[in-house]
Formats: C-alpha cells, sequence, structure tokens
C-alpha cells in the first residue's frame, strides 16, 4: 500500500531516525518504521533520501510504500515500509495545512499523567504514542555531565506543568550543542510529543520529538 505522509518529526533514534507524519488524506498519524529489531525499527539515514536525492525534510509530503501495519499495544501508530523501494517527494506542506488536515490533538494530559514517563503497568493509560499539541511557557534546558549532554524542555499544557521532557529532535540538539547551560525560550508552542518503546528499566519515555514554526 502507498500513502502519501505529511513528514512531522525528524529525530534521533538509536543509530537511526524515528519518522512520523500524519496521512494527507485520512489526516491519522502514521509511524513509520523499518524490519531492524535491533535498532527499535528506526528508519536509517539512506533511506531518508527521496527520488530528487535531497534527503525528507519536516514538512515534506512524501509517497511511501507500506508494506502492512503493526500495530502495538503503546504505538498503534506503526506501519512497516517497503525498505526497497524509494520514498518519491510529492511536494510541501506548512503548519496550517497541517492544523486544518489534522488539527490538534484533544488529550486531556501529555500521554495519560504530568510524569516525563510512563511505568509499565500506566501504559493503559494513553491510546496514542504520537500527539501534536499547543502548549504554554515552554522552554528548553542545556545540562552539561562529564558523560553527557542533556537537552530536555519544560511547558505547560492545561494548566498543568511539565518538567524535563528529553528532546530527540536531531537538529535542536546540534543548534543548542554549543549553547551555555541554561534555559532558553522555544519561540513556538506547537510541538509533536512522542512515547518511546519499552526501556530496560520497564517504562515508557515521554518525548519531544519535533518543534513545529
Amino acid at each position: 500500500m502507498k500513502k502519501e505522509i505529511i513528514i512531522l518529526t525528524k529525530s534521533d533514534k538509536r543509530a537511526g531516525y524515528c519518522i512520523a507524519g500524519i496521512d494527507k488524506e485520512t489526516g491519522e498519524w502514521v509511524r513509520v518504521i523499518s524490519s531492524n529489531w535491533m535498532t527499535e525499527h528506526a528508519v536509517p539515514g539512506s533511506d531518508l533520501v527521496c527520488d530528487d536525492g535531497k534527503e525528507v525534510d519536516i514538512y515534506d509530503v512524501v509517497e511511501i510504500e507500506f508494506i502492512k501495519a503493526v500495530p502495538t499495544n503503546v504505538q498503534p501508530e506503526n506501519y512497516l515500509y517497503n525498505e526497497k523501494a524509494k520514498w518519491k517527494k510529492k511536494g510541501k506542506s506548512n503548519l496550517d495545512e497541517v492544523l486544518w488536515i489534522h488539527g490538534y490533538d484533544n488529550a486531556d494530559y501529555v500521554f495519560g499523567n504530568t510524569q516525563n514517563r510512563l511505568e509499565g503497568n500506566e501504559a493503559y493509560l494513553t491510546e496514542s504514542s504520537l500527539l501534536m499539541l499547543k502548549v504554554d511557557n515552554s522552554r528548553y534546558n542545556v545540562k552539561r555531565f562529564p558523560e553527557r549532554t542533556l537537552f530536555q524542555m519544560n511547558f505547560s499544557y492545561k494548566k498543568e506543568e511539565y518538567s524535563f521532557f528529553k528532546i530527540t529532535q536531531k537538529d535542536l540538539k546540534e543548534k543548542y550543542s554549543a549553547k551555555a547551560d541554561g534555559w532558553y525560550p522555544t519561540g513556538t508552542d506547537t510541538f509533536v510529543f512522542s512515547l518511546t518503546d519499552k526501556y530496560k528499566d520497564g517504562r515508557y519515555y515521554k518525548v519531544v520529538a519535533q518543534a513545529l514554526m
């Protein structure tokens, strides 16, 4: 099956990318996954090069050939793509069109509660692993440690406070990697949030997958 997807996330995942977007025809979320279970089904960078020779980017409208839907209890939006078929660039979208087709997701909480994670027995709290939300008072935090640098975000949503959500958006992390430790305004109020696969500690983590302008 082929779907035209408006790409809305391009974030770090293992040695590849987490790619997700909305079906241009139906407005439904689609998480694009590979067959490589060793990278938790991340999409390798080589597969992001479309038929025009350019790497897919946010708001690109891309025709992708899928083999089948492979929903899980936590990530019902998963679709396995045909790794032998080149993605085809069909055009460019924008936030206004995305909001017209899909709109903001109507969630009471960001994945079930106000924490930055779900415990294993809390996975039932959410019916989706992707949310596009309009939030308030969002700010990025850069914090360096000897072994790594953390990129996180605090924000409020429906008058509830949310703290220290990990940022996985690749170009955003690169942009702030040279900045000093501290807090920075985001410059936008619209974000795509994603719920990860289960980690070794049995938890599912909530991440900021993409800031949308």
